[in-house]
């Protein structure tokens, strides 16, 4: 996930950053890495249910058994480690328990998942009976052991035989591939908290604040969610590159007889050139420091949004948002008098870390461009009315054209009761906003709201500054708005007082009883499902509502989960209990290997001694220690397979223990000494200039200015700039008469970002993608791992069609739970 359409908005602006990976494999390949981190969440997910994922170009027969899940992970992995060829370091890091900021977007996307799924079984039904009624053939009915992809969450039985079979992968690999022979391996499953790419974050952060890391260990990522881009950014690493699959053209594989996508480096150090350039200020009122410009880019680009707190609403990234944010921060900076923030101080209990007044400045003349940017939207979107309206009319019949042109009529022009009863940025609204949206009709009312939402806006900020940065500072910290607070309301931020209480992460099957919709409740433990059906736990039904107003569902009270399931922990068995433990990652040698430890070390704790074994980082390039697992790590020369396709191990040579990341200190935001730069190969007439998007008519720039020649050729060719259309399906809708109607409103409801139904009802559209098939669904903000195929509508949730229409979640201002 991460931050929408950021990937696309880096490599469109800045295309020198990408650069081919081979996978032939070579004697000496080019650019071989040090270090290799696979945050595992795509490589599940894309083998678990490849038809699912929109952009698929070529038809893709599902997986039908765990074992064919497993394989598919094996040779995408294989692939991987043939483009990069790790010389000292693979971490395979899989998403743990989530901290609760994110807990709703999952829990958004789990229930995405169970409606489509729904969807598709009464198809099923209705195509079968109708089947039957003309006395034909039923098709044969797919039994399949992976057809619920919510079962990918820590604490599954399908996520424990996950981690066996990734162990499985790690000591067959080390045990027959030369290539793997002298590298250590370490596996963070998903019983280890956290998301896989913070796990790989707080392990490089650690390593290089230890004496002796070598700053030019060379790192790549693999990853598909946008933010990897902002993590990699500020780790302040300049030998740091990303690999993900390349964005082809639709039919583009299919049409070259290769279903295998390409994969394309994105390196960070020419990310940097770029934006040394482009943060070029006039006349500074401080020395220039481009780690600190690059710290305060991250943060402002939060502001866009993330998995963790929502965007600004008048800031999209198809929009030309991080333009506008550049744009605004440089003719600010010396009115600001320097940088926003400073992460030498990230630490600090007191947010001493963020300039606060600055950020206040900066957000006021931000605020300059709301109403502009809002009106454009509103002139686009009575642009659309109109070409509805006449496209549908020059469609229908002629007997049908008189009725249609009056419901048409009613529908789009009432003044009585007019489409978009918001009409952001006209006169009056944010007043029509906070009644419509949260039933807040006075003065004081909406008052409150907008100091709640800066407030808790402002403490999101610095969260996920601080997850970036350091580590998660609150397990239990989330925003308790489903919206974020407009700029303009981003004011009198300098009485809020930042601080966050660490604690711990829930325990797995907490986050499941979290997050599962019913008909996913088979993953649970019997005891919890026993739970689950009590009124308490009881979910709202999953509803297209009608009014928009009471979207998503009621959250569930961090105080009052885990208390009911501790109560039935007796219950669990032996292996459930297993289940639903935190762990620690693993590592794992050759017995052979030259980074082997050999310093013994024995630790006190609170419970008993420890045996550790310190790895010698001048050898290994990697610091920490090993805990040895039971015979001193040694196997017993057996390990069995996870598939029935694949071998045993039967003569194991694997060494394995658990690992200990040394502990990091304050973290270091500036390049090391003695690292070595790569020579700078960007100028200024690389960067193609582009008129901010509220400045030109229509939804496209004027003119296409033509990208310079770059360093690298992107591995397939670059895409025409389309126009922005709404969820693939073109502008208009089509269809006769009623049907013709609802595609109208499907269609209008969605041309921007935030829009009303008729008769009132805010809803946050799906973002435009301008192709339809041009990016991952890991690349938007639509929840996690929802799947929703492009032109469906958004869906909500009711408990109760007859709760208050006040607020989006139950009364006045009534913030979500997570």
């Amino acid at each position: 996930m991460g931050i929408p359409s950021f990937y696309k908005w880096v490599v469109n602006k800045y295309p020198s950053v990408t650069s081919p990976a081979k996978e032939e494999p070579e004697e000496c390949p080019d650019g071989i890495y040090d270090n290799l981190y696979v945050d595992m969440n795509y490589i599940i997910h894309c083998c678990f249910h490849p038809q699912d994922l929109m952009h698929a170009d070529i038809d893709v027969c599902p997986p039908m058994t765990v074992s064919e899940v497993f394989e598919s992970m094996f040779e995408y992995m294989d692939r991987l480690f043939r483009i990069v060829r790790p010389t000292r370091l693979l971490y395979l890091a899989v998403d743990g328990v989530a901290p609760c900021a994110k807990m709703n977007r999952v829990r958004r996307g789990r229930f995405h998942s169970a409606r489509l799924a729904r969807s598709e079984e009464i198809e099923d039904y209705e195509m079968r009976k109708e089947l039957r009624a003309q006395g034909k053939e039923e098709p044969p009915r797919e039994i399949s052991e992976v057809s619920d992809p919510n079962v990918i969450a820590p604490g599954t039985e399908f996520m424990e035989k996950l981690s066996q079979a990734l162990e499985y992968y790690i000591r067959a690999r080390l045990n027959s591939d030369p290539w793997w022979r002298d590298i250590m391996v370490i596996l963070s499953d998903a019983n280890v908290p956290g998301e896989g790419e913070h796990k790989i974050m707080s392990f490089v952060r650690a390593q290089r604040s230890m004496e002796g890391y070598d700053p030019n260990t060379r790192h790549c990522l693999f990853g598909h969610d946008a933010d990897l881009i902002m993590l990699a950014l500020a780790s302040h690493e300049v030998h740091f590159s990303i690999l993900r699959e390349d964005v082809l053209l639709p039919n583009q594989a299919e049409t070259e007889g290769n279903p295998k996508k390409p994969f394309l480096f994105l390196n960070i150090w020419v990310l940097r050139e770029y934006l040394e350039i482009e943060f070029k200020i006039l006349d500074p009122v401080c020395e220039p420091d481009i780690e600190r410009l690059i710290d305060d880019f991250i943060f402002i680009c939060f502001l866009m949004g993330n998995d963790f707190i929502p965007h600004i609403p008048s800031l999209e990234t198809h929009e030309g948002a991080v333009d506008l944010l550049i744009e605004v921060y440089k003719t600010t900076f010396n009115k600001m008098g320097g940088y926003i923030i400073n992460t030498d101080k990230v630490k600090d209990k007191n947010g001493a870390y963020l300039e606060v007044s600055r950020l206040e400045i900066f957000f006021h003349e931000l605020s300059m461009y709301e109403e502009k940017i809002f009106l454009k939207r509103y002139e686009l979107e009575q642009d659309l009315l109109l070409k509805t309206y006449h496209e549908m009319l020059r469609e229908a019949s002629e007997s049908e054209r008189p009725e249609l042109r009056q419901k048409l009529d009613d529908l789009l022009f009432n003044e009585e009761r007019p489409y978009d009863s918001i009409r952001l940025g006209l006169p009056g609204w944010k007043s029509r906003f906070f009644r419509e949206y949260f039933g807040a009709k006075t003065s004081n009312e909406i008052g409150k709201l907008q100091n709640d939402m800066a407030q808790k806006y402002l403490e999101g900020l610095c969260w996920v500054l601080q997850c970036y940065s350091a580590d998660v500072p609150s397990w239990s910290w989330y925003y308790p708005f489903y919206v974020a607070p407009f700029v303009s309301d981003l004011k009198g931020l300098s009485r809020v007082e930042i601080s966050f209480i660490l604690d711990k992460p829930l325990r797995p099957f907490d986050q499941l009883m979290a997050v599962l919709p019913m008909r996913s409740w088979c993953a649970l433990p019997k005891c919890y499902k026993e739970i689950m059906g009590r009124e308490e736990f009881d979910y709202p039904r999953l509803e297209h509502d009608t009014n928009g107003k009471h979207f998503l569902w009621n959250g569930i009270s961090e105080e009052l989960l885990p208390s009911v399931t501790k109560a039935v922990d007796k219950e669990l068995t032996t292996h459930e209990s297993r289940r639903n433990t935190a762990r620690q990652e693993k590592i794992f040698l050759h017995r052979d290997s030259s980074s082997l430890p050999h310093n013994e070390v024995t630790e006190q704790t609170s419970h008993c001694s420890v045996q550790k074994l310190l790895i010698d980082s001048a050898t290994s390039g990697i610091g920490g220690w090993i805990v040895p697992a039971d015979n001193d790590g040694l196997s017993d020369g057996f390990f069995h397979s996870p598939t029935t396709n694949l071998q045993d191990i039967t003569s194991d040579q694997t060494i394995s223990g658990t690992f200990f990341n040394p502990e990091a200190a304050n973290p270091v935001p500036r390049l090391l000494v003695n690292v070595r730069v790569p020579d700078k190969t960007v100028t200024g007439a690389d960067i193609s200039k582009r008129p901010l998007w509220h400045t030109y008519l229509g939804s496209r720039p004027p003119r296409i200015i033509q990208r310079p020649e770059t360093l690298w050729k992107p591995s397939t060719p670059a895409s025409p700039r389309e126009e922005h259309k709404n969820a693939g399906t073109g502008w208009i809708g089509r269809g006769r008469g009623a049907n013709a109607l609802a595609a109208a409103q499907t269609q209008l409801t969605r041309s921007s970002s935030y829009s009303y139904r008729r008769g009132g009802g805010f809803h946050r559209a799906g973002m435009a993608q301008s192709r339809g098939s041009s990016s991952s669904r890991f690349d938007d903000d639509d929840g996690a791992y929802s799947f929703r195929p492009l032109g469906s509508a958004p869906w909500t949730a009711t408990r109760d069609s007859g709760r208050s229409r006040g607020a989006g979640h139950g009364g006045i201002a009534q913030p979500r739970g997570w």
